[in-house]
């Protein structure tokens, strides 16, 4: 096996989704295999799998809720991997989402911030999901994000988890790192290893003893400083010292996804001046997800992760351009080039200058033909940003679906297919915090990474 295998897509009996919910379990392409964001639900039947349930009359003693849930989940993403040629072992980048809420109503308008009222149900979550976790990765566990969203498409789950792991016979070798600078209570690797590419771990600008790190601190009481601006100088500061202390190179870093607050979102302009002191030239492609809260610091607004090629082991690094694409917003690359993979900066269903459809939004709003537009544009950015890069639109490997609303859910189910005539991308949708993308009135933003064949 080559480091750049065919794009395949499995069948996975054991961990499939029906046919309306449009992902494929898990898709293999280079030496990695990328499943799919998995739960614990039952989708024949709805509610949670017979395993991750506890008893009604019970409750307290059948059982702990999140385990059950996290000890099915595992036992998906293993089935999965299996057949596609990997392992939980192999495992080299982990993506965890819990919801904020469980409830198939409509949320209040407006934001409110989310920590006080929530963080005891998300630290409850998350401490039990990593205890679950400790079950199944033992040792050079992969580098791990954990983040709160609003909501998760079942509304009994707690969590949904999705991998990359490398793929057997790849000939590659992962290798966790660590350094000081950044100790993490949770047990995860605080980078990977592995072949083209290193993956960095979700760092948040934290001391992990007292809070937010003295570096990412401001005057609470005068008009000086910016908070999210500091946290994001922070977290930089810390992944580049950790990153090179493993041999990387800051100028190699391809792809970053920033997950950011609302309150974070509204510092963008601030977020961005930090960005080009980083990366003055030749920036990454970039992915900003709006969250419902930093799990990992109760008051931050900031968590990164980096993947960062690695020249000597097939990772290179090439900017794309397309100039039939819309071109980038913020500081950031339309997409990079590196070994066989692509990664793209977030799309949205925008236009040059802004949102589209505001009429059919406001006035035509049950049609939900603007999410069909937005889609279908994304589609297009998407496939004209692939061809410059010497691939297709239909050779996606995993792509993340972040709603406004999950009200749009079906609409977006049906749109977003479309292009895939060859099997579908590993997916995930989840609904973000209302009115805080990037773009205010898109409805859904797409984080995508494309498998690049052999020319």
């Amino acid at each position: 096996m080559t480091h750049n295998s065919p794009r395949v897509v499995h069948d996975v009996p054991d961990a499939s989704f029906p046919d309306w919910y449009p992902s494929s379990p898990v898709v293999t392409a280079g030496p990695f295999a990328f499943t799919a964001s998995m739960s614990a639900t039952d989708f024949d039947n709805g509610g949670l799998a017979e395993a991750a349930q506890v008893e009604p009359g019970l409750p307290m003693h059948s059982g702990h809720p999140v385990k059950k849930q996290v000890r099915e989940v595992y036992r998906r993403l293993d089935s999965a991997l299996t057949v596609a040629g990997s392992s939980l072992e192999q495992g080299v980048c982990i993506n965890q989402w819990q919801p904020t809420f469980h409830t198939d109503g409509h949320l209040e308008p407006g934001w409110t911030p989310r920590y006080q009222t929530h963080w005891e149900d998300w630290r409850f979550v998350a401490h039990s999901y990593i205890q679950g976790r400790d079950e199944f990765l033992l040792s050079d566990r992969p580098a791990s994000c954990l983040l709160p969203v609003e909501r998760l498409v079942a509304t009994d789950t707690h969590v949904e988890i999705q991998l990359i792991s490398l793929l057997d016979g790849s000939g590659i070798e992962k290798r966790a790192y660590a350094h000081d600078v950044h100790s993490p209570l949770g047990g995860y690797s605080v980078g990977v290893e592995s072949g083209p590419y290193l993956f960095s771990a979700g760092f948040i600008p934290t001391d992990f003893e007292s809070g937010l790190h003295p570096n990412a601190r401001v005057p609470q009481h005068i008009w000086y400083g910016n908070q999210v601006a500091a946290e994001t100088d922070e977290t930089l500061r810390q992944i580049r010292i950790t990153m090179e202390a493993a041999g990387g190179d800051w100028r190699d870093v391809v792809k970053v996804v920033i997950y950011l607050t609302p309150e974070g979102v509204r510092q963008l302009p601030a977020i961005d001046e930090v960005w080009a002191r980083h990366w003055p030239t030749e920036p990454p492609a970039r992915t900003i997800v709006p969250v419902s809260g930093i799990g990992g610091v109760k008051g931050g607004n900031v968590e990164i992760y980096v993947i960062v090629a690695r020249p000597g082991h097939g990772g290179d690094r090439h900017i794309i351009r397309a100039d039939n694409a819309l071109a980038p917003i913020g500081h950031q690359a339309q997409a990079v080039r590196s070994g066989s993979l692509l990664f793209l900066s977030a799309q949205l269903g925008r236009t040059a200058s802004g949102a589209p459809g505001g009429a059919f939004a406001r006035s035509l709003p049950h049609t939900r033909r603007h999410i069909v537009d937005q889609v279908r544009r994304i589609h297009e950015d998407v496939a004209a940003i692939c061809e410059a890069a010497g691939t297709s639109i239909e050779n996606a490997v995993r792509a993340d679906l972040f709603l406004s609303d999950l009200e749009d859910l079906p609409t977006v189910f049906q749109a977003w297919p479309e292009p895939f005539t060859n099997g579908l991308p590993a997916a995930g949708f989840y609904e973000v915090p209302r009115d805080f993308q990037e773009v205010p009135g898109c409805a859904l933003s797409v984080d995508l990474i494309v498998h690049i064949p052999e020319q």
